[in-house]
C-alpha cells in the first residue's frame, strides 16, 4: 500500500494582523471577510489611507491591503503613503483588473502582491502571508508578463530626446521621422514601461533604481547626435 502523503500546510497558517483601506464598503467588507477566511485579523478597517493611519495610533499592522477598481497612479500612491509612516509594512493591492503594464507599474513603486477580485477569497490570505514573508505575488495568469518588453533601439532614442526636452516635432527633425511615427514611438514606448505620460516617463527613467538598465541614451548638444 502507498504511503499517504502528507497534508499541506498552509501559508496563512500564521494569523497576521492586518489594516484595510477601502473606499468602497461593499468591498471593504468583502476583503475583510476574505483575511478572515485565510485566518488573519483585520487590525483596522477605514476608507482612507489618514483614516486608517489615525486607526493604527502608532502601531504597524502586519500587512495592509488597499481595494480599489484598478492599480492606478492613485491606488499605488496610497499604498506607499501608507507604508511611509507604518516603517514600510507590506503592501498587498485588491483589484477588480488589472493591465500587465498596471501590475508591473505597481511593483516598481514599491506594491508587494496584487489579488484580482475575482480570486479575493482563495488567495488573499495567501498572498497576506507571503508578502509578510518578504516575498512579491502576482496573479498567475500575469507573471510571465510582469517583465518589462524590451524597448526598441528607436523608441530609446525618442525617449532620450524627451528627457532632454524635446518636442515630438523637434524630435521627428532630429531623428528624420514624421511626427506621427514618433508618437507611435512614445505610444509603445510609454506602454513598456507602464507610463502614461512624458513626465512620468522621465520620472522612471532618471530614477537612480528605476530607470537603471532601460538602456536610454544621453542626447549630446551637437545635432542628430546620439550618444550611448
Amino acid at each position: 500500500m502507498a504511503t499517504p502523503l502528507p497534508e499541506p500546510i498552509g501559508v496563512s497558517a500564521v494569523s497576521l494582523l492586518v489594516g484595510v483601506c477601502a473606499a468602497d464598503a461593499s468591498l471593504g467588507g468583502r476583503v475583510c471577510t476574505a483575511l478572515r477566511s485565510g485566518g488573519h485579523a483585520v487590525f483596522a478597517h477605514e476608507a482612507t489611507a489618514d483614516g486608517l493611519l489615525a486607526s493604527c495610533n502608532g502601531k504597524a499592522p502586519a500587512c495592509v491591503v488597499v481595494a480599489t477598481e484598478r492599480p492606478d497612479r492613485s491606488a499605488v500612491a496610497t499604498v506607499r503613503a501608507i507604508r511611509a509612516r507604518l516603517e514600510r509594512t507590506p503592501g498587498v493591492l485588491v483589484c477588480a483588473r488589472a493591465r500587465s503594464s498596471e501590475v508591473r507599474r505597481a511593483l516598481e513603486l514599491g506594491v508587494d502582491g496584487v489579488v484580482l477580485i475575482d480570486e479575493l477569497d482563495e488567495a488573499l490570505g495567501a498572498v497576506v502571508s507571503v508578502v509578510c514573508a518578504g516575498q512579491v505575488s502576482v496573479p498567475r495568469d500575469q507573471r510571465g508578463e510582469v517583465r518589462a518588453e524590451a524597448l526598441t533601439t528607436r523608441e530609446r532614442q525618442v525617449l532620450a530626446l524627451v528627457i532632454a526636452g524635446l518636442t515630438n516635432a523637434q524630435i521627428a527633425g532630429k531623428l528624420f521621422l514624421a511626427e506621427s511615427t514618433v508618437k507611435s514611438h512614445l505610444s509603445s514606448a510609454f506602454g513598456k514601461l507602464g507610463v502614461s505620460s512624458r513626465n512620468e516617463a522621465a520620472s522612471l527613467i532618471l530614477d537612480p533604481e528605476r530607470g537603471r538598465g532601460l538602456g536610454i541614451r544621453a542626447v549630446r548638444p551637437e545635432p542628430n547626435v546620439l550618444q550611448a
